[in-house]
């Protein structure tokens, strides 16, 4: 029978060879890098259990695995730490059960787990244990390679700390229930890992971008970000940085009613797209407002930093 175990370092190999199996010879999930941020520099990783594999009994070899990535977030007015469930894979001949397995054991003494781009049979999965399914606006731009490069906005390797200051702050000031940041997480989630781009107008009104390879294709997406001023240039901006970067899409999905209400005067919605869920152990419906930021969109930007 699977046994599922929390990860140690003496799986390293077999749990590299289970990741290039399953993502690709090149996968950023099969580096060390990826592993030590998430789990290792992340300021609210555990480091006891940091994430779940799942074994062959017979031979301890690694046919499953499910990540982690936790942050600080602002729920029912109290700071609490949320898992974002990502990158599951369980080997072909495991798939009856496997996930499911995994799942469970991530799930166990958690009170809220957001669970990102979940396709069937897992969402048909996750709707009948009634997770809270959040209504997501999800982006898809071609990127044509003929066109202005050009941005009004600065583009920002690594802004100051009085710019980090005023993201963070902007931010935070999301309603409902969200991503609870400060400076330490901030610069831990965009400029200690993934490698990250920030088009910034003013305090007010920024995108953060990661650009990364994705199936031999570069892809652009749009992480976090807030845009107050309704006519601003920040979406083209975006569009020209991505195409200066040779990139061939821009994606992006975002539940916070600020990106959301600017997106719909540019661009129409994709229709067919993943889900995105909420686990509450109550079983309560809240108001989620959060960006990609909060999962592991664009981690794939990895393997340029």
């Amino acid at each position: 029978m699977t046994k599922i175990i929390p990860y140690a370092p003496e799986y390293l190999p077999a749990y590299q060879d289970l990741a290039r199996r399953g993502w690709g010879k090149h996968c950023y999930q099969q580096t060390e890098k990826y592993l030590r941020w998430l789990y290792h520099d992340n300021p609210y990783a555990d480091k006891a259990t940091p994430f779940f594999i799942a074994l062959e009994p017979s031979n301890n070899k690694v046919i499953g695995v499910l990540h982690k990535l936790r942050l600080p977030w602002l729920i029912d007015g109290q700071k609490v730490i949320v898992n974002s469930m990502h990158n599951l894979l369980v080997d072909k001949d495991y798939r009856q059960g496997g996930g499911l397995m995994l799942i469970t054991a991530a799930l166990k003494g958690e009170t809220n787990v957001f669970c990102p781009g979940v396709l069937p049979p897992l969402s048909n999965a996750y709707k009948m244990l009634r997770y809270q399914e959040i209504d997501v606006l999800w982006l898809r731009q071609l990127i044509w390679p003929l066109g202005s490069k050009t941005s009004a906005a600065q583009k920002l390797d690594r802004p100051d700390t009085a710019q980090i200051a005023a993201m963070v702050k902007t931010l935070n000031t999301s309603s409902g229930n969200h991503v609870l940041w400060d400076a330490e997480i901030f610069n831990w989630r965009f400029l200690r890992g993934p490698k990250h781009l920030f088009l910034w107008a003013d305090a007010a009104n920024f995108l953060i971008l990661s650009v990364g390879q994705r199936k031999g294709l570069t892809v652009a997406r749009i992480i976090d970000g807030h845009v107050e001023d309704k006519n601003s240039t920040l979406w083209r901006d975006a569009l020209n940085t991505a195409r200066s970067l040779g990139a061939v899409v821009l994606l992006g999905y975002t539940a916070d009613k600020n990106l959301r209400e600017y997106f719909l005067t540019k661009i129409k919605p994709r229709t067919r797209h993943p889900l995105v869920f909420f686990y509450h152990r109550d079983q309560k419906k809240r108001e989620m407002n959060f960006n990609a930021a909060a999962g592991d969109f664009g981690l794939e930007s990895l393997l340029n930093n």
